[in-house]
């Protein structure tokens, strides 16, 4: 998969997964209420709402090459968005285990990073999947 149709996929997992609907409180009778609670960029602080938590961010930040010149190495960010930092755990918690399940990838870095938003707790996830060029 290229970064696009690994982006899309993760998209049709996460918001099909019932588990993580629920912990993301999207509103399943609101086709718009899934836009609101995941995001497939980077979100800026000027353009966030914090009507919409817990939400979560998911995109390719960066790859790098590898010795195959068919493949790179991805940087895939999960970018977890709540009021609380107890929040993060179970949604963390099911993220890894999709994409485990899905990919069998591993968490390759995590952590808490500033969101610049008052009252907005931010968790990244790092993964680095292989990705076709």
């Amino acid at each position: 998969m290229n970064a696009f149709e690994f982006g899309n996929e993760l998209w049709n997992l996460f918001t099909n997964d019932e588990s993580l609907v629920k912990l993301l409180d999207v509103d399943v009778n609101d086709e718009s209420s899934y836009v609101k609670h995941y995001r497939q960029e980077d979100v800026a602080p000027e353009l966030f709402n914090v009507e919409n938590l817990p939400s979560i961010a998911f995109y390719f930040a960066d790859a790098g090459s590898t010795v195959n010149d068919y493949l790179n190495l991805g940087l895939l960010r999960i970018d977890i968005y709540t009021s609380y930092r107890d929040d993060v755990e179970p949604i963390r918690k099911r993220i890894v285990d999709i994409i485990h399940e899905r990919f069998d990838e591993r968490v390759r870095a995590e952590g808490q990073r500033s969101s610049g938003i008052t009252n907005v707790y931010k968790y990244r996830l790092e993964f680095t999947p292989l990705i076709f060029t």
